[in-house]
């Protein structure tokens, strides 16, 4: 394994979509996308992981405008939500029944998001760096609202690198890290974050050591 600077040369304004933009996250879902299997996918994603946090940092952007944008989607409540989270009764049985053939149970909703007019995006990662290039010159597009043409990556670079992707030069998070997983500045903010894959898992969150969320 070997520390790497990985870069993304942006020729479109790209949508974070208001998380942590993960190395490993990006590269879990390209290799999700080959192998069809979650879990396979995050045992295959070629970087240095200590019980289960991968040393990959979270995107991040130069000094850089940035705008909100904003996207009209229909919802289909039983594709778009997750059951689990709604509330059941004493047998585990949600209250109500959730379907796609009343108009009320659907509908279109507003979503906003924070845009990042950056040149390029910067990810500091311990890892293979051959496979990890591999991998990441099939994302042509990465971030939310891909198909509406934002995140466009002109060019990838991977090279030597001065960080392990967990903590930086003065000991800050360069992602989400557990508490009693961290080993540097203690000072910094604490939040609630997904830590590791799969990051909308709620079981995968912790109180964290973590840098300022995009968007």
């Amino acid at each position: 394994m070997e520390r790497l600077e990985v870069t993304a040369a942006l020729r479109t304004p790209i949508v974070p979509g208001g998380g942590y933009l993960t190395l490993d996250a990006l590269l879990g879902a390209l290799l999700f996308e080959r192998l069809g299997d979650i879990e396979a996918a995050h045992r295959a994603i070629p970087l240095a992981s200590t019980d289960g946090l991968f040393h990959a940092s979270a995107a991040i952007f130069g000094p850089c405008p940035s705008r909100r944008v904003h996207f009209v989607a229909n919802l289909r409540a039983d594709h778009a939500l997750d059951p689990d989270l709604l509330p059941k009764n004493g047998q585990g049985r949600v209250y109500r029944k959730i379907g796609r053939a009343r108009r009320q149970d659907f509908g279109a909703v507003m979503n906003d998001y924070a845009a990042f007019d950056a040149p390029e995006a910067t990810w500091y990662a311990e890892g293979r760096g051959e496979a990890v290039e591999r991998l990441l010159k099939q994302a042509h597009f990465i971030g939310k609202r891909r198909a509406s043409g934002f995140g466009e990556v002109s060019e990838w670079s991977v090279k030597p690198g001065d960080y392990d992707g967990v903590t930086g030069p003065f000991g800050e998070p360069l992602r989400p890290v557990p508490v009693a997983m961290f080993r540097g500045d203690g000072s910094a903010p604490r939040v609630d974050a997904a830590w590791r894959p799969a990051y909308w898992l709620p079981e995968n969150r912790a109180v964290c050591y973590a840098p300022e969320p995009n968007g």
